[in-house]
């Protein structure tokens, strides 16, 4: 078990330059998601936007650690988040549910790939 300045330190050295700014924008912008979200009764629609940037932060803290489980993981997660906004485009939940970084993580999916090959 490696202690947390350890794990720290690998999850800003072993990746590449790209790896832990994403994770720090990741980081900043769960943080003002939850911020800007404290003011809603908390089993509301409005924290599904927190849910998905918290489960997309975690995810892809393991892919900074080079860990395959990570990198999949945020691939599916955007998988499954385009799904369910496309599949409810089209209807009256389209102005209650907004995926908060659909188009972002379309293209961090992309940099994971290109990347897979060095992940454990």
């Amino acid at each position: 078990m490696r202690s947390i300045k350890t794990l720290i330190v690998d999850l800003v050295r072993k990746p590449p330059m790209l790896f832990p700014l994403v994770g720090l924008f990741h980081v900043v912008l769960t943080i003002y998601i939850i911020w800007s979200d404290h003011y809603s009764p908390f089993p509301g629609i409005e924290w599904l936007g927190a849910a998905w940037l918290l489960a997309y932060t975690v995810f892809w803290v393991g892919a900074c650690d080079l860990r395959k489980w990570g990198a999949l993981g945020y691939i599916c997660l955007t998988i499954v988040d385009a799904a369910v906004y496309l599949a409810i485009y089209n209807h009256k939940l389209n102005q209650i549910y907004e995926s908060p970084m659909l188009v972002i993580a379309a293209l961090f999916s992309v940099f994971l790939l290109f990347y897979f090959k060095k992940f454990k």
